[in-house]
């Protein structure tokens, strides 16, 4: 399993209506190897919000045909809307280990 986050840094204040950007199905659970999405909210640093966009994938190759595909595309269309609250984002990859369920 791979476990891709997508940390984007956001104006304090700002963090929920970047969030509400990710409550609509948008395609991707629609790809070959996703398994799921989850979109977390916290504090950053001073004056910041950090939202973190997780998703997993049934492994590396999926997750690449999802961020060449249109649907990938399509969803990430009016992002630059959001410039004036946006600070930055970082994306990274990691392999799941250890995986505990009630």
């Amino acid at each position: 399993m791979l476990v891709v986050t997508n940390t984007i840094r956001i104006k304090e204040g700002f963090g929920s209506k970047v969030a509400e950007r990710f409550a609509g199905a948008k395609g991707v659970q629609t790809m070959p190897g996703f398994v799921r999405m989850e979109a977390w909210l916290g504090a950053g640093q001073e004056g910041e919000e950090e939202l973190k966009i997780c998703t997993v994938w049934e492994n590396e190759e999926a997750f690449k045909n999802w961020t060449s595909s249109e649907t990938f595309r399509e969803s990430h269309r009016g992002a630059g809307d959001s410039k004036e609250y946006m600070l930055g984002a970082s994306l990274n990859k990691y392999q799941m280990v250890v995986s505990h369920q009630a």
